[in-house]
């Protein structure tokens, strides 16, 4: 067998990183972050501690990479909305941002857990304002074209309504009448 190319060897790092950010998101969302240890995610991703700082210097920059992976999922929606011009354009927008926290609630159980924790808040702020001022800054120009005085602020109560339904519906999956809800929002909102 020929040795790896540099691609292949390329490629092989970032499966083994991907697999360490998500055993690293799957620990810190069930046991918390400050209870979570390096020595448990790399048992739980299959490497030797030692290799994880290859990947990682250590516990904060890992959390930061968990959020940075967590925040690429959360733009996917933005990629293809960075104006909203219609109500049709604003329900697709709130709609997918729901499916999104749908298909990654280990992330946004995560996301809530952190959120109360000062040790971790500044890492947290870091990572996720850049992206929640883009996210409102969309929102604020609908709001804006439809005439809103105070569009900054709507566009903050809608924010504030949207992760109160997110908290609802991680606190309570499948008996949180999600669909329901995120109706009645855009109703409000559009």
């Amino acid at each position: 067998m020929s040795p790896r190319t540099e691609k292949q060897i390329e490629k092989l790092k970032q499966i083994k990183e991907k697999l360490i950010i998500e055993s690293a998101l799957l620990l810190f969302s069930e046991k918390g972050y400050n209870n979570t240890s390096m020595q448990s995610i790399a048992v739980k991703s299959k490497v030797s501690k030692g290799n994880l700082y290859n990947y990682f210097e250590g516990k904060d920059d890992l959390l930061e990479g968990v959020l940075r992976y967590g925040l690429n999922h959360m733009a996917e929606p933005l990629h293809d909305q960075s104006i909203i011009k219609t109500e049709e354009e604003f329900s697709k927008m709130i709609r997918s941002n729901f499916e999104m926290i749908k298909t990654n609630e280990t992330f946004w159980k995560l996301y809530y857990n952190l959120v109360a924790q000062p040790k971790v808040c500044a890492l947290f702020n870091k990572v996720f304002l850049p992206f929640l001022e883009q996210y409102m800054t969309i929102f604020e120009g609908y709001f804006k074209s439809k005439g809103d005085e105070n569009s900054g602020a709507t566009a903050l109560l809608l924010g504030s309504a949207i992760d109160g339904i997110s908290l609802g519906y991680i606190m309570m999956g499948d008996n949180y009448p999600l669909d329901e809800i995120v109706n009645r929002l855009i109703e409000k909102f559009k």
